[in-house]
């Protein structure tokens, strides 16, 4: 990777961003639009300059209280540098392991105030401000903007009747709204745990940002009104207004991964060898205009059709080019193949895909063909075919499909 870490940067319109942060526990607009005053009215009262730049929040999520606890259900790290229109977003993963307790723990023990100076310390960081969420907001977002598509690609099956959570969804395509959408991102039990579940949130957040491209302006202030009593933030309402007209016009986000690793115990830990470019990334917010990912299926063609080949890939991928395939078919579908190969669906994303598969299979010597031969398309459609008939939905589209044979 070249001693970098990839950042993956969209460009998003004002509205979709609106409500890409609200998702994201980022209550800037929240409270702003939230008093519903006219606008000129509330910079002349409550306008308040930001002097420091960038200008970094803690974001928590919580999950409901259970015992006297309240639990911490997601950790995220937002810089916003409003002098050059940059948002650098981070997860932090709520299983990292620091010293002999999960990180999580620390916001249980020792609130706000001890999780911070942890990240201080940890990355070098100072938080000018803070954000509790109550994770009911994407359960608001779900019904208001939903339903949107998932493709949910293993079972997924968990019931906690403390917090009334009951998730039950089989393999396919599903049209979810705010109950099912809240299980779905917040289910944790397969393999990957948190891990995979960051993945998943971003998924949904995104797509409730392209959900939101026809709301007007009444009915984003009608969703920001409600969602007032779901936030607590220490953050000085004047200087919410000034990040807010700052950034309103011209605005780049980005998500910067969070340098783990999973030791031989299964924890997740601090990845030493990345921690100092990490810190460069969130120190300097170099966030460049890169293409889009490309959308990669990855295919089993080896012996073993077990979750282990998905586990072993997701672990792959995500070290070697911190991403994941948009869909793993791990199960035998009656596809095989002799050679690993890459069929190049987009021929414009073919240097991009071609640098991802490198990197990630440095010694596997991938034969890379374009589905624009006769042959190749045949067997792309092939491919297809036998996914469909095993109850295995495309997430289309694709850029390219990778075959693995070990």
């Amino acid at each position: 990777m070249n001693g970098k870490i990839p950042l993956e940067v969209q460009k998003l319109p004002r509205v979709a961003f609106i409500i890409l942060l609200s998702a994201l526990f980022m209550s800037i607009l929240i409270i702003v639009i939230g008093f519903m005053i006219p606008g000129q009215m509330l910079v002349q009262v409550l306008y308040k300059r930001v002097e420091k730049n960038p200008y970094c929040l803690l974001v928590v999520g919580t999950d409901a209280v259970i015992e006297k606890t309240v639990r911490t259900d997601a950790i995220m790290i937002v810089i916003i540098d409003h002098q050059l229109g940059k948002i650098l977003i981070t997860n932090v993963p709520r299983d990292l392991l620091i010293g002999k307790n999960k990180i999580n723990s620390l916001y249980e023990k020792f609130g706000m105030k001890g999780l911070q100076e942890t990240l201080k310390q940890l990355l070098s960081i100072e938080f000018d401000g803070y954000a509790i969420i109550d994770y009911s907001v994407f359960k608001y977002l779900g019904d208001k903007l939903g339903p949107i598509e998932i493709q949910v690609k293993e079972p997924m099956k968990y019931v906690d009747t403390v917090q009334n959570l009951h998730i039950d969804f089989q393999p396919g395509v599903y049209q979810m709204k705010g109950h099912e959408l809240l299980g779905y991102i917040r289910y944790r039990r397969e393999a990957m745990g948190d891990l995979a579940r960051i993945e998943r949130q971003k998924e949904v957040l995104i797509k409730l940002a392209e959900k939101a491209r026809n709301l007007d302006v009444f009915q984003i202030a009608s969703i920001f009104s409600s969602l007032r009593k779901s936030v607590s933030m220490n953050v000085d309402i004047g200087e919410l207004i000034y990040l807010f007209l700052r950034l309103k016009k011209n605005m780049s986000i980005g998500f910067a991964s969070f340098p783990y690793l999973i030791n031989k115990d299964g924890d997740v830990v601090i990845d030493a060898q990345k921690l100092s470019d990490y810190k460069n990334v969130i120190a300097s917010l170099n966030m460049p205009q890169t293409k889009s990912t490309p959308k990669i299926l990855l295919l089993n063609c080896s012996p073993d059709k077990s979750r282990g080949f998905l586990i072993r890939s997701q672990d792959l991928w995500n070290q070697k080019v911190d991403l994941l395939p948009s869909q793993i078919v791990w199960e035998e579908v009656g596809v095989s193949s002799d050679r690993n190969i890459v069929i190049i669906l987009d021929k414009g994303k073919q240097e991009q895909v071609k640098s991802i598969i490198e990197k990630v299979y440095p010694n596997y010597g991938f034969v890379f063909k374009l589905s624009s031969e006769s042959d190749v398309f045949e067997q792309y459609l092939f491919i297809i075919k036998k996914m469909a008939e095993n109850r295995i939905y495309p997430t289309f589209p694709y850029d390219a499909i990778v075959l693995v044979t070990k």
